[in-house]
């Protein structure tokens, strides 16, 4: 756990985080209503990237996992996010460079961060962005009011929730470390829109990454022409999902930030 000062209405915040390996440094932030073990250790990008010869950290991000939860959706903007990492980094590894890798959310957040500390990112992977959410940041409105619907609600009283919505609260629910109401807080903080004008001054290396069938991401090529070096690069046979767990999606995402580490890590799944 990092002490991360206060949260806006006070009280302590505080991140939880996993950190392996020794060598280059690169942190990795999940997606939405998911948290580090589950994006990165269970799919075996940690692992992988510890072995590659990286020192590896992986954060809940606030409201996640084993991390500060709150109520409050002030808590919850890019810039709370994005302090958070650039705090974390500070502790880990003081001054020295760093690479990012996100995962949906967690790539608007490394966006910010990259933007924030542009000096200090080395290299940008962001996976699951695509031309239908880069602009926008959190999922839409009927999320959070799903997330915040009652079990049990009465007829007389009972508000119209998408399909979808209810599936992902579903989703959600099933996750062992989600508190529901404090991810429709999370979403409500989010609300907002992404200048991605400013990416312009993002000089490290960046590479664009969605499956070729991740229908909520979009494509990535429009997404990856704001930065002055960005690559765009589709998986076959991949969804929003399922991505993560893709070798190949992790093979390519990891050989962007070294160019060894693909062979090392191709090597070591065939063992």
């Amino acid at each position: 756990m990092l002490d991360m000062g206060a949260l806006a209405a006070g009280g302590p915040a505080y991140v939880s985080f996993l950190r392996a390996g020794r060598g280059k440094p690169v942190i990795l932030l999940h997606g939405f209503a998911s948290e580090a073990s589950d994006d990165w250790v269970e799919t075996g990008w940690f692992d992988a990237l510890a072995t590659a010869g990286f020192e590896v950290v992986a954060p809940d991000l606030r409201g996640h996992g084993r991390s500060v939860k709150s109520r409050d959706p002030t808590d919850y903007r890019l810039d709370a996010f994005a302090g958070d990492v650039t705090a974390l980094c500070d502790h880990c590894w003081g001054d020295r460079r760093f690479s990012l890798i996100g995962y949906s959310m967690g790539a608007h957040v490394a966006m910010s961060v990259a933007l924030a500390s542009a000096d200090r990112v080395e290299s940008l992977v962001l996976g699951g962005m695509g031309d239908r959410i880069a602009a926008t940041v959190g999922l839409a409105p009927e999320f959070a009011d799903a997330l915040d619907a009652p079990q049990e609600v009465s007829p007389g009283n009972r508000r119209e929730l998408l399909s979808y919505a209810v599936r992902f609260k579903q989703y959600a629910a099933s996750r062992p470390f989600n508190d529901l109401s404090v991810l429709a807080a999370c979403l409500r903080g989010q609300s907002g829109t992404f200048d991605l004008d400013r990416l312009a001054a993002v000089t490290a290396p960046t590479l664009v990454i969605v499956g070729d069938q991740d229908k909520l991401a979009g494509a990535p090529y429009s997404v990856a022409a704001f930065f002055a070096g960005g690559v765009a690069q589709t998986v076959p046979g991949v969804n929003h999902a399922s991505a993560l767990a893709d070798r190949a999606f992790r093979e390519r995402a990891v050989s962007h930030i070294a160019r060894d580490a693909t062979a090392i890590i191709t090597s070591r799944n065939r063992t």
